[in-house]
């Protein structure tokens, strides 16, 4: 019964696994644990970083420009208050005292560089000598802001060299006026004078963080007042991304991330937007996600490297003990490989062993010999009735030819000859064999014919002869009880069939002739025409070998004549004894017949 391969793993192999199991996969359980716990953490903080960037600036923005707005709302408000009811309150803020005021305005704000005080015509008094036309203009932009929008008004530019500049505007009216408006529901009064100042807007109130962070400022309707660290294309795609026209729609404050494409390539930015103030605008920060959370990358770069190097350390040693563990045994096992196939000489090797195993193979090395014995002890009897049985074939083969004292060493001088043949075939020992078994015993049915017959000095008759073609039958009853002989059945009945049909006992043709029937049947034709007969003096080898060519197609297997023609050309056909004159074709018949 053949019984299903299962898989089998070597033991080296189970403790590389369970060592791989017990060490590397809790260590990479921990490290993926520990590398997304910091990658979150590095993230956060990223995050927490551009808030306060952007934070920050807008609060120092706002400190700036809310408080220079309200010292102006006093200057204003005082200046409102000192005119009473004359109607002409230009006069009165002409006065000496009022262009003092504006320069100790300035002289404790280093960052504003000019203040002035306007009616609604746009004539006043200012602080400072002619100012630069791009200065002038954002004055200008902004007084008409205020006095349009009745509130302070707050403009931005960028200077020539690069400063920004902010302008803050501050329309006054009565207070009588104030009052009455809103007692009736109405607009603001309109604004009588409007106090106003330029202010510097450098550091520190925009920090200069470096690398990929981006600053800009926007304004109320999304465009970018101004930038620091980012290129023309990615202030147009700030100014129409979704973060800044939510802020345009509601001005809060947000961190968000969003897609942009600048200058045809795709970028993910982190961004934070916060409001300065009363202003209408906002301070933006804002960097690629990719720099922004490099840090964390690399944490998990480097904690997979680490990782990697861990594992491969782990494996090496893994394997390492893995191999001491299990090479002892691996030893054991190899020994009783080469015992179970045969080899049981082999001992195991019990230096370096541990307690245990140098026992277990010290009893192995003792079992080894006594299986080493019993084997050798069965092989030679083995061998002893191996000789004993082939002796017994060819006691039998013997008895059987000396029956008729002319085919004495018949059966053995065929089944040589067979054999030889069997060779040049190109069979293997052991068909060659059980051929040269068959060719001894081919005739062994012989036994159950009449002496009368068998020992007849000349031509047989036709009732004679159909009584002598009953031995091939015979000899395969004989010997079919005998199991060790089955395989040599066939040569036994068969080895008088011919290859064109015409021979007995079952008229068999060509390849339905078995090849060991087929070798037998040159060997006994040619023994039987090189021995000497009542009928007919042997023939010649070189007669022989014609009369054996000549049958090939007829009688013969011509791929066994050829087996048969190499070996003769080597020398290996030899004639039984002295070669007799040339026979007739009458004998030639006779012997073939028989």
């Amino acid at each position: 019964m053949a019984y299903p391969t299962r898989p089998r793993f070597k033991l080296r192999h189970i403790l590389f696994l369970a060592l791989l199991l017990v060490g590397i996969v809790p260590m990479m359980v921990s490290s993926f644990l520990l590398v997304s716990n910091n990658r979150d953490l590095l993230e956060k903080q990223e995050r927490d970083l551009l808030v306060n960037e952007a934070v920050s600036d807008a609060q120092e923005l706002t400190h700036r420009l809310v408080g220079l707005r309200k010292q102006l709302s006093q200057v204003g408000t005082a200046l409102m208050l000192g005119t009473g009811d004359r109607d002409d309150p230009g006069q009165w803020m002409r006065e000496a005292w009022v262009e003092d005021y504006l320069d100790s305005l300035i002289g404790e704000n280093p960052q504003v560089r000019s203040a002035s005080i306007l009616d609604d015509k746009g004539e006043g008094v200012s602080s400072s000598a002619e100012l630069p036309e791009a200065q002038r203009h954002l004055l200008k932009v902004g007084f008409q802001q205020a006095l349009e929008q009745r509130r302070p008004a707050y403009t931005f530019t960028v200077l020539p060299d690069g400063m920004p500049m902010a302008a803050v505007a501050v329309p006054m009216t009565r207070p009588a006026d104030d009052a009455g408006a809103a007692a009736d529901g109405g607009e603001p009064a309109r604004p009588e004078l409007v106090v106003a100042a330029l202010v510097d807007l450098d550091a520190p109130v925009f920090h200069d963080s470096g690398g990929d962070l981006g600053t800009a400022l926007v304004g109320p309707a999304g465009e970018v007042l101004w930038s620091r660290h980012m290129t023309p294309a990615e202030q147009t795609a700030l100014s129409a991304s979704a973060p800044v026209r939510a802020f345009v729609r509601r001005p809060l404050g947000q961190l968000t991330q969003y897609p942009v494409d600048v200058d045809g390539e795709q970028r993910e930015m982190l961004v934070r937007l916060a409001p300065v103030g009363e202003t209408g605008w906002a301070l933006v920060a804002q960097r690629p996600v990719a720099a922004a959370f490099r840090a964390a990358d690399e944490l998990v770069y480097n904690t997979l490297l680490t990782s990697l190097l861990v594992v491969l350390l782990a494996l090496v040693l893994a394997a390492v003990a893995a191999r001491r563990v299990s090479g002892p045994v691996q030893k054991l096992a190899e020994t009783s490989h080469e015992i179970a196939a045969g080899n049981f000489g082999q001992r195991v090797d019990v230096d370096g062993l541990t307690y245990e195993l140098t026992e277990l193979a010290e009893d192995f090395n003792r079992m080894s010999g006594h299986v080493e014995r019993y084997v050798e002890e069965l092989k030679r009897a083995a061998q002893a009735n191996r000789e004993l049985f082939i002796g017994s074939l060819r006691a039998f083969a013997a008895a059987i030819d000396a029956k008729d004292p002319y085919t004495r060493g018949h059966s053995e001088r065929v089944a040589t000859l067979s054999r030889t043949v069997a060779r040049h075939l190109g069979l293997s020992s052991e068909e060659q064999h059980r051929v040269w078994i068959a060719a001894l015993l081919h005739d062994v049915g012989k036994i159950g014919i009449d002496d009368r017959i068998l020992k007849k000095g000349g031509v047989l008759t036709d009732e004679e002869f159909a009584e002598m073609k009953l031995h091939p039958v015979m000899g395969e009853e004989i010997l079919t009880p005998i199991v060790d002989l089955r395989e040599m059945l066939p040569a036994v009945r068969w080895h008088h069939e011919n290859w064109n049909g015409r021979g007995y006992p079952d008229g068999l043709k060509g390849e339905q002739i078995p090849l060991p029937a087929r070798i037998v049947a040159v060997a006994d034709t040619f023994d039987a025409v090189t021995t000497n007969r009542p009928y007919q003096q042997a023939y010649s080898l070189e007669d022989a070998v014609g009369t054996i060519r000549r049958l090939v197609g007829s009688r013969f297997d011509a791929k066994v004549v050829t087996a048969f023609l190499r070996a003769y050309e080597k020398g290996e056909v030899r004639l039984p004894r002295l070669p007799r004159p040339k026979p007739s074709a009458a004998a030639d018949e006779t012997r073939l017949r028989a």
